[in-house]
């Protein structure tokens, strides 16, 4: 062990590159640096887009000691909190589980054979491996169903007792093998086994170049890898006591050996020669720890410890540089990655950088920038002039020399125009020309926007538009530009925007708010013609319009998110050369008819005959700038700095995004329960919210997405920059989720399916619809049944009703009838009243008759016959309470009292006739002495009857016998 930590200790102190991981002597590099970067002059140099990814962005340490992508563009940094992630969208850190610094990451793809049911019949597939190396530790990452990495330890079955002691820094890949190498260690991997294979002394780092496997021994020269062997590489001897930090594929089959202090070598067929070029020596100063070979057109960069990245042509021609001073985060470089689309990945002691290394774009960038947001650019006489907030700045064209300040124009800068070999500038203060040794100023109108050559005959004028109103200028008998005069009649308003039709009428831009048309006169001294266009009649808006000088001298007009053009008679009509985007754009003219439509974070660039080029530029916001410099290049005005482009350069296929791809989908509810991100899965059926992740792996680019989830909605979201969205509430169905991005039309689809709760199953469905019907139909039975019960209620309600109008009638009618019998039975009772003292009158007239008759017999004697006498005695006996008379009586009686008679029979069936006429006398309410004649016996004979009647009757005493006969 003891022998282990000095040997370690020796090559450490050999090499910086691990003296930075273990924090050896920082006080003296850090001395080293400050330095460094007080002796280097400054640069100011056009370099391709570089981004800057802190750690406070992505989340981790600060330390990136290796960087590799995957076949699908995400990128990964051996980081020394763990794997670090990007997809584009979003970072994500995966640790080792003990939580070892991972110093080495290697993309690649393992084929696998997945039996098919017979041996023969196999198919074969590639699983995606991200492998990762640290102390004592070695394995990979492989991606599950859902998306996320999941770790698998390849040393820990492995076993091997070194293992215990080393630390995995680098992971190298050949057509067979896998290689993990430690400090004097290498396992070899085939997919299955591991080898270890002892070094021939301490290494720094294998290399794979030229089909052969290389590595430095240190104190030595150079080894070749063959069949578990080492052989060294002829030649390579004298680099013994250097330290090799590269070995690259060079030209003609040969290599280039960077070592970290002395400089670069190249071999080639057993002879080793130094590669001495312009930067030699700077790359000796600066340590040179990392290098690689571009693949797009055989650059070489070479990362240092003190001083950034150099990127150097394959002839050793200085490039670009990369340092602190012009954009890096920091100047120790840990590691160099080119991806898929050809941009170089920088892995640093302090964050991650990136490179748009095929970006036809280069920009001026600098930490320390002394120009600020610009707004105009020329190249006059071999130089290039630019105008910013802070002034004007001057440098060689296309050089690295440092900008310096042209004097006396300090202050905001609108225009540079080269007319006729002369640069002149329109300044806040006044207007100027700007000369070799100093400037000019030439008029004392502030604030000039635009210079506008309008030819006069055989002369040239310029029109200028200002602060206040249209200004002229002309050249004097030196043919220097002098200002002339403004403008009469024309209104004094700040004027941004010119433009001239075919016809020599000028649109004017109001800076604000305003859309003017003006015709001059010849000498441009006077306005013949002042219109001023109004909303809405005339355009949508009048605020922020924009005026175009658009080609073949045509003029379109910008007003709102809508594009006009002047038909014959002036008026403005929507033009057809702009088709409506979902986002706002303005448009900007160029050369030989290109043109570009300006994003808020992007411009698109159409020359004729070919495809737009989509150029990941922000420009600066209300006043968007792009100047042709040259037949080659534009300059794009920005808020920190510039950007050119070439215009002649060649098409960018590679740089054509595909579609967003759905990273992660995870239960709302639950951000730790994931599911599949492809093979179209079923979601269970308690998941009814989700939220998912997606992201286009394409880095640099402000991307912006638009979603839909059909099943839910058809409906586009609106542009939004978040990498992920929210679905809740979701049912039970079949959905598809797409996905596209700002940068093309191309959209990704994720299909899934929420399964159903039981509830939700067709068999339930049917059981649910069979209950529903049968609720449905038994609700329909009761409500029938309630209906009828409710019919016959109101029926028995109206019927109740109806009975009781009828028996109000009845009783009504009974009473009618009651009182018509009451009144008839009075009158049948006076008729029978009558009869009864008929009778008795008659009986009492027949009585004195008898008696007169008598007296009269005995008065005569025997003069009176017997005969006659004895006949009219009868006849009057006869009549005397007669039969005739009875039965009248009877019948009247019955008609008013109701067959009393029978009643009263029923009751006492012994009863005798004469009682029974008694009995009515008494119903009658006659008095004794009435009842008398009726009954044709005296008052006496009455009483002894009535007396019979009551003992036959069995009434008492106290019994009264007429009521009791009113009661029957």
């Amino acid at each position: 062990m003891k022998k282990i930590l000095n040997t370690a200790e020796k090559r450490l102190a050999k090499s910086h590159f691990p003296s930075r991981a273990f924090k050896y002597k920082a006080g003296c590099a850090a001395a080293i640096l400050f330095l460094a970067t007080i002796l280097l002059p400054a640069f100011a140099q056009e370099t391709p887009p570089l981004i800057n990814y802190p750690a406070a962005l992505y989340k981790a340490h600060n330390q990136n000691w290796d960087m590799s992508q995957s076949a699908d563009d995400i990128i990964y940094s051996a980081n020394s909190d763990g794997l670090l992630e990007h997809d584009g969208a979003s970072w994500k850190l995966y640790p080792l589980p003990d939580g070892q610094i991972v110093r080495a990451a290697l993309y690649a793809e393992q084929i696998s054979d997945l039996a098919g049911g017979k041996v023969l019949n196999r198919t074969m597939q590639a699983e995606q491996r991200i492998y990762v190396g640290g102390f004592s530790e070695f394995g990979y990452w492989k991606r599950e169903a859902d998306g996320q990495l999941k770790y698998y330890s390849l040393s820990k079955k492995a076993g091997f007792a070194s293992l215990r002691t080393e630390e995995i820094w680098h992971i190298l890949k050949t057509p067979k093998y896998i290689y993990f190498q430690s400090f004097s260690q290498i396992y070899r991997y085939d997919g299955k086994n591991l080898k270890e294979i002892t070094s021939p002394g301490n290494i720094m780092f294998m290399r794979f170049v030229q089909n052969r496997v290389l590595v430095q021994s240190i104190g030595s020269g150079i080894y070749e890898l063959k069949n578990e062997k080492f052989e060294p590489l002829p030649g390579t001897e004298s680099l013994s006591p250097t330290t090799v930090s590269s070995i690259l594929p060079f030209s003609n089959g040969g290599i280039l050996i960077s070592t970290t202090k002395h400089g670069l070598f190249t071999w080639r067929n057993g002879s080793l020669t130094p590669w001495n070029i312009a930067i030699s020596e700077d790359l000796k100063r600066n340590i040179v720890n990392r290098a690689i070979v571009m693949s797009r057109d055989s650059s070489i960069v070479f990362g240092t410890i003190q001083n950034g990245v150099y990127v150097v042509s394959k002839n050793g021609v200085l490039r670009y540089q990369f340092n602190k001073e012009t954009g890096l985060q920091n100047n120790t470089v840990l590691a160099l990655k080119e991806d898929a689309r050809h941009q170089l990945w920088i892995g640093l002691d302090q964050g991650i950088d990136m490179v748009k290394m095929s970006s036809p774009i280069i920009a001026y960038q600098t930490n320390d920038n002394p120009l600020g947001s610009t707004y105009a650019a020329a190249i006059w006489h071999g130089k290039l002039y630019v105008g910013s907030n802070k002034g004007v700045f001057v440098k060689k064209w296309l050089s690295p020399e440092p900008f310096r300040p042209v004097r006396g124009l300090e202050g905001q800068t609108w225009a540079l125009k080269v007319i006729d070999d002369q640069l002149l500038c329109g300044h806040n203060d006044a207007t100027y020309r700007i000369e070799e040794n100093g400037i000019t100023k030439i008029s004392n109108i502030n604030g000039g926007w635009v210079f506008l050559p309008v030819r006069n005959g055989r002369d040239t004028l310029l029109l200028q538009s200002a602060y206040i109103g249209l200004h002229v200028y002309k050249k004097d008998a030196k043919g220097i530009w002098t200002y002339a005069y403004p403008v009469k009649n024309s209104v004094p308003i700040p004027i941004k925007h010119i433009a001239r039709d075919k016809s020599g009428v000028f649109w004017l831009g109001h800076a604000y708010k305003g859309l003017f048309q003006t015709k001059l006169t010849p000498a441009l001294d006077s306005a013949l013609l002042w219109k001023e266009f109004k909303a809405p009649r005339d355009l949508p808006s009048e605020f922020s319009v924009e005026v175009v000088q658009w080609l073949s001298g045509q003029v379109r007009v910008r007003s709102g998110n809508a594009f006009f053009q002047p038909n014959a008679s002036g008026k403005l009509v929507p033009s057809s050369d702009f088709l409506k985007e979902d986002e706002y754009y303005k448009v900007r003219t160029g050369l030989h008819g290109d043109w570009f439509k300006v994003f808020a974070n992007r411009v698109a660039f159409y020359q004729p005959g070919k495809e737009a080029r989509n150029l990941p530029l922000a420009l600066v916001r209300n006043a968007e700038t792009v100047v042709p410099l040259s037949e080659d290049y534009y300059f794009f005005c920005l808020d920190n700095g510039y950007a050119l482009y070439n215009r002649k350069s060649p098409d960018q296929q590679n740089d054509v995004a595909g579609p967003p791809v759905v990273r992660k989908v995870a239960n709302l509810r639950n951000l730790n329960e994931t599911f599949a991100i492809s093979g179209n899965p079923s979601l269970p059926a308690e998941v009814r919210a989700l939220r998912i992740a997606f992201a286009l792996p394409v880095y640099g680019q402000n991307v912006q997405y638009k979603y839909r989830l059909k099943g839910l909605t058809d409906q586009w979201s609106e542009w939004t920059d978040q990498s992920f969205v929210e679905f809740t509430n979701l049912e039970s169905t079949d959905y598809i989720f797409e996905i596209r991005s700002s940068l093309n039309d191309t959209i990704g689809t994720y299909h899934f399916n929420v399964k159903p709760f039981w509830r939700e199953t067709l068999m339930a469905k049917i059981l649910f619809a069979v209950l529903i019907a049968l609720a449905l139909a038994a609700l329909l039975l009761y409500q029938e049944k309630r209906l009828a019960r409710h019919r016959r209620k109101l029926i028995e309600e109206q019927e109740e009703k109806l009975r009781q109008q009828r028996l109000t009638s009845e009783r009504k009618i009974m009473q009618i009838q009651n009182e018509k019998l009451q009144s008839e039975i009075q009158s049948k009772s006076q008729q029978l009243s009558n009869v009864a003292i008929n009778v008795v009158k008659k009986n009492e007239i027949l009585e004195e008759i008898r008696d007169e008759l008598k007296q009269v017999k005995a008065e005569m004697g025997t003069q009176l016959p017997n005969i006659h006498y004895q006949k009219l005695l009868h006849s009057i006996e006869r009549n005397v309470a007669g039969k005739d008379d009875w039965i009248l009586f009877e019948q009247n009686f019955d008609e008013v009292h109701e067959q009393f008679f029978k009643r009263l029979r029923q009751i006492y069936p012994t009863i005798s006739p004469s009682e029974l006429r008694l009995a009515a006398c008494l119903r009658m309410n006659l008095s004794t002495k009435e009842m008398a004649p009726v009954l044709g016996i005296s008052v006496r004979g009455v009483e002894i009857k009535r007396y019979r009647l009551r003992k036959k009757l069995g009434l008492g005493v106290d019994a009264n016998l007429v009521q009791f006969m009113m009661d029957i």
